[in-house]
């Protein structure tokens, strides 16, 4: 039997190695979860929000189609749906245009006029649509990030999501690629600041499978999440 003094320093052992077990896992919390939980700290900009959410094409629409088979309208969706956990985790109230595989109209003029549509019918403040690329050559790669200059914060909106989309690590290399106006219906009658996401080049073979993958895309919708915080907090520039 451990006396009283015996008792009191093996306590006084455990709490200073637990103790020292904190310090240790919070000197190893890697500079990315740091960077995830500075940005859930600055989400709380977020709760009056009405962030609508546009997974481009859907249903007959199938949109680019990679070399693999893998169609636009499968990843602009699970992207998106990722992007609303993390807005809704932040307080936002969140539409997305589309929840499954469909269009909104079988003429393609009428569906993109019921995208902004919805947007303008939530109170939209913010307007993210989301795309994949395609290009002849099978070497471009890299997302990139369009805007409409309807509304004086758009270029702003396109460049803080377009800076964090760079800070994305991806095995194509580095991404080079800037924030470029973009004449899309979406964009030129969003009635709030709106971006354009085209997520990567379906074109590209390597490129084709990480949009497919969920773990990346997860990632892509994170960054885009990141980019829109940094937008309504003040950050960015035209």
């Amino acid at each position: 039997m451990l006396g009283r003094r015996e008792r009191t320093e093996k306590g006084g052992r455990w709490l200073a190695a637990a103790i020292l077990l904190t310090l240790v896992l919070a000197a190893l919390a890697t500079p990315e979860r740091r960077a995830r939980q500075r940005v859930f700290a600055e989400a709380r900009v977020l709760a009056p929000q009405v962030i609508v959410l546009d997974p481009g094409h859907g249903g007959i629409d199938t949109g680019a189609a990679g070399p693999a088979g893998v169609v636009e309208k499968d990843i602009t969706l699970p992207v998106c749906v990722y992007l609303k956990e993390y807005f809704q985790q932040s307080g936002a109230r969140v539409l997305l245009v589309r929840t499954d595989d469909r269009e909104l109209s079988e003429d393609l003029v009428e569906d993109l006029r019921a995208r902004v549509r919805l947007a303008k019918d939530a109170g939209a403040t913010v307007f993210l649509s989301i795309h994949g690329n395609s290009f002849p050559s099978a070497y471009e790669y890299g997302a990139q990030t369009f805007y409409y200059p309807n509304h004086p914060a758009s270029p702003r909106l396109a460049r803080c999501i377009q800076d964090e989309l760079l800070r994305l690590p991806s095995p194509l290399g580095e991404n080079y690629r800037d924030v470029q106006e973009g004449d899309f219906h979406v964009l030129r009658n969003a009635p709030c600041p709106a971006a354009l996401v085209e997520i990567g080049f379906l074109s590209n073979p390597r490129e084709e499978a990480l949009l497919a993958d969920p773990t990346y895309q997860k990632k892509l919708a994170w960054h885009i999440f990141a980019g829109t915080v940094a937008f309504l907090r003040g950050g960015g520039r035209e």
